[in-house]
């Protein structure tokens, strides 16, 4: 057993749900909402945390608190605890096939457009003690959660290069570029698309760099940092009706947008390439922290949707 675990047995295990609260919400208000405590009793356990440690756990940077190097140890200690709790009553429980427990995932707000959510709810019907705690936000994010754990795994569309994320590839996606029905492009140049009005949404930047690569691979110049936003707004359905209202264009997975092509609210811009632009969407998760049954099981439910990656 080394130093940090000896000190981390002189600490209170209720103090955990205050420290895990503020270190994956940032904010004391916030995480007492969460945690069902007072603002005060959060601080106080976080105060009895730094006294029995010896040092900080969470630093205050702008108005949210971070984790140190430390407060991360300590996070990724008291995780594993909790996992460790939850496997030995599942382990005890095998023969009715129950689990229990949360598992926490992230994801880009299109992948709740897709028909794999609700196959996940509805597998999860089965294991009513399963706890799902599910956030939405684009890809650099749910990489950055990952590290940070405080997700048990997430879904991303582009790989990078960490020593500690592993990746399983899951599924297919096309992005499609589209404008309002009646006012089509007929110039897909780049330099009309620079000019175009365009609407932004969380994970649009994005759709449209994988939609310009593939459609333009000699373009080098133009992303999606150097759009005009016409408007923006924080949830992708409300973005789909904005570029329907004609305030401009925008790329979407195409399952998001199927709907809207179908019925004529929503018309898509043809690019001159034949080939569509897909782009492999993957599971990660961090490769140096033991998954628990509950999170492999869920892992395992979104595999199997796609049996044809595994």
């Amino acid at each position: 057993m080394n130093l940090a675990s000896q000190k981390y047995m002189k600490l209170d295990p209720k103090w955990f749900k205050a420290f895990i609260a503020v270190s994956e919400y940032g904010t004391l208000s916030v995480a007492a909402q969460h945690s069902a405590q007072s603002v005060s009793v959060v601080s106080e356990h976080l105060t009895k945390i730094r006294d029995t440690i010896g040092f900080d756990v969470l630093v205050k940077v702008h108005d949210n608190y971070q984790l140190t190097d430390v407060g991360q140890q300590l996070h990724d200690y008291i995780r594993k605890i909790m996992d460790l709790s939850a496997d030995f009553h599942d382990g005890l429980a095998a023969e009715s096939q129950t689990m229990e427990g949360m598992v926490r995932y992230a994801m880009p707000h299109s992948c709740l457009q897709s028909p794999h959510f609700p196959m996940l709810l509805q597998r999860r019907r089965d294991f009513p003690g399963i706890e799902l705690t599910v956030e939405l936000c684009p890809t650099e994010v749910v990489t950055r959660s990952i590290l940070q754990g405080r997700f048990d795994f997430g879904f991303v569309t582009d790989v990078v290069s960490h020593p500690n994320l592993e990746y399983i590839r899951f599924c297919e996606e096309e992005y499609v570029m589209v404008s309002a029905s009646g006012a089509p492009l007929k110039d897909l140049s780049c330099e009309t698309l620079a000019d175009c009005h365009y609407i932004s949404y969380p994970g649009m930047n994005t759709c449209f760099d994988l939609w310009i690569r593939h459609h333009h691979p000699q373009e080098k110049k133009l992303s999606a940092l150097g759009l005009y936003h016409a408007g923006e707004i924080n949830e992708i359905v409300g973005a789909i009706k904005m570029v329907a209202g004609g305030l401009g264009i925008s790329v979407f997975p195409r399952h998001v947008v199927e709907s809207y092509l179908a019925s004529g609210e929503l018309i898509e811009v043809i690019p001159d390439s034949d080939t569509p632009a897909m782009n492999s969407i993957y599971i990660t998760h961090r490769k140096d922290v033991s998954p628990s049954k509950r999170v492999d099981a869920v892992v395992q439910w979104f595999r199997d949707m796609h049996p044809e990656y595994q």
